[in-house]
């Protein structure tokens, strides 16, 4: 469970420290008193992407702390973490955009974090409850609450498996069809590209021979110059050179300090030696050769040539012709190869029809188990008429095909999740038929159902914190009682954290936290504070929003109903 959350420089947050206790813990405070920026640091904490807008203005860093305690040694093992029944996860956001974090003082991943948070808690806000009215959620719901995502998961694996078979069986065929035209065109291209016999990096080559031929004149006269300037002319550098060596040799056999100067000339004198021979050598070897010019000219002609044909670079060109030669080499394959293909193709397609037919059988079981404890849930919710149903929407095209038919890679009626496509269905009054989920009018009805799935879909996490954010939307009166009260039911087998405007449902807490926001200086500031006592009966009776003296007299009578047995 979350002990304690630690919040610096977060939006308006300046310093927060959030003390939680188990079973039912609420957070109330008015309106943009900063609730909903304790869920976004929770889910910042537990690997949520941050954002630098996130920052308080005027700093240069935020940072975010939480304690979890009574948490599964295993569970950080399985993170490559030391195991320890306490977690402390730090994560520091910079203004630079970049973040940080700590497990315990060992700085972990964001993908760690992320793989660890989902472990730590759970967060269902608005935006989960909207995503439950859409028809795609559903099925992934109903494998959730049926263990069947191993299945899922292999199921996935089949089916791309099985495209992958299917599109080369195509492919196949396609190629045998188009062969004879193609074919020549291929042979043609090949033969083109062998006579060629570009290789890698000959371009570059060719550009810098074709660059040094073309100034042949002007390279000899300026290497030409220099070898003179060396060793020839009325002062020749390397007789200079040799009589400074010599002067400094004698200069240093007088005054040691010396010694450098005279090994620095010879050491020069002898470089310039080598480079006059060097110079001499690529003199030797420089001529002209308008031939050989006129050759590498014709040559780069060609491989320019080939380039615009085939839309490449000249280093691609060998490349190119090794797939061409593939190509060829696909196109010639025996009709014996495209049967093989197509036999592979249907075997594969047999597989993922066989797990998709198992996926279907499970899902049937785990869509009735569903509906009797969903049911069971909304009557402990105040609703005792209610009915839910999981009609499967799409179920089965894809079974009643035969083997061979299977193997066309666009046979519709089967994707990775299999062969089925749910909607639940729900009515809330007996004689009403049951209706899509998205046509549900009744807030009070909606949040009260979402709840309910919520609590029956998550029920395969091992979240050590449930964090409801505005749960008791759309909802008042006994409803939002009703709620209050299967709120703490769930509490006490899991820590669960509310966020609630409701009197109603916040009187249910066994650890009640207000935030309050005050401006100083021009700033706005967030706080938290622990209430009891009359100051928890002062805080419900300003949630009630009548008159003090009404309200308290209400919350006083809200409580001893509560505590009632």
């Amino acid at each position: 469970m979350l002990r304690s959350l630690s919040i610096r420089q977060l939006a308006i947050v300046e310093e927060l420290d959030l003390e939680l206790a188990p079973g039912l813990n609420v957070l109330t405070g008015e309106t943009g008193a900063g609730k909903s920026i304790v869920i976004r640091a929770l889910a910042v904490l537990c690997g949520a992407k941050a954002t630098t807008d996130l920052i308080r203005t005027d700093a240069e860093e935020a940072s975010l702390e939480g304690l979890f305690e009574e948490v599964p040694g295993s569970l950080l093992e399985a993170h490559g973490l030391p195991p320890s029944p306490e977690v402390v996860v730090r994560r520091v956001l910079y203004r630079s955009g970049r973040s940080r974090t700590w497990v315990n003082g060992v700085a972990v991943s964001s993908a760690q974090l992320l793989e660890l948070g989902q472990e730590l808690l759970r967060i269902y806000g608005q935006h989960e409850q909207t995503s439950l009215l859409r028809n795609e959620t559903h099925l992934e719901i109903l494998d959730a609450f049926g263990g069947l995502k191993p299945l899922r998961d292999e199921m996935a694996r089949a089916y791309a498996a099985w495209q992958e078979a299917a599109t080369q069986a195509a492919r196949a065929q396609a190629a045998l069809s188009a062969r004879g035209e193609r074919l020549e065109l291929l042979r043609f291209q090949v033969g083109e590209l062998r006579q060629a016999r570009v290789m890698p990096g000959e371009e570059s080559q060719l550009k810098a021979e074709r660059e040094k031929l073309r100034h042949v004149e002007k390279l000899q006269r300026l290497c030409g110059e220099s070898e003179a300037a060396l060793d020839s002319g009325e002062q020749p550098v390397l007789q200079a050179t040799a009589r400074i060596a010599h002067a400094l040799e004698e200069a240093s056999r007088m005054d040691p300090a010396a010694e450098e100067f005279a090994t620095l000339a010879l050491q020069a004198n002898t470089l310039l030696r080598e480079l006059a021979f060097e110079l001499r050598r690529y003199l030797d070897r420089l001529e002209s050769d308008p031939e050989r010019l006129v050759q590498v000219e014709e040559r780069l002609a060609l491989i320019s040539r080939l380039k615009r044909k085939y839309n490449c670079e000249a280093d691609a060109l060998p490349d190119i012709l090794e797939r061409l030669e593939a190509d060829i080499s696909n196109l010639e394959r025996s009709e014996l190869e495209i049967e093989r293909f197509t036999a592979e193709a249907t075997d594969k397609a047999e597989q993922a029809r066989h797990l998709a037919t198992e996926l279907s059988q499970a899902r049937k079981k785990a869509a009735r188990q569903l509906e009797a404890k969903i049911v069971k849930e909304l009557h402990g919710l105040g609703m005792q008429k209610a009915s839910f149903e999981v009609r499967f929407v799409r179920q089965g095209e894809f079974l009643e095909h035969t083997a061979p038919e299977v193997a066309a890679a666009s046979l519709a009626g089967l994707g990775p999740e299999g062969a089925d496509e749910v909607e639940f269905y729900f009515s809330a009054n007996p004689g009403e038929a049951p209706r899509p989920l998205a046509r549900i009018a009744s807030g009070g009805e909606l949040s009260r159902l979402m709840l309910a799935l919520k609590v029956l879909a998550g029920t395969p996490s091992n979240a050590a914190l449930w964090i409801f954010d505005e749960v008791d939307a759309g909802i008042g009166g006994t409803t939002a009682t009703v709620v209050g009260k299967r709120l703490h039911d769930l509490a006490r087998q899991q820590q669960v954290l509310c966020i609630t405007h409701l009197p109603q449902i916040a009187v249910f807490a066994d650890h009640h936290v207000a935030i309050e926001k005050s401006v100083r200086g021009g700033r706005t500031f967030t706080s938290a504070r622990n209430v009891t006592g009359e100051n928890r009966i002062r805080e419900l009776a300003r949630m009630m929003g009548t008159t003090v003296a009404e309200s308290e007299r209400y919350v006083r009578q809200l409580l001893a109903r509560v505590k009632a047995p």
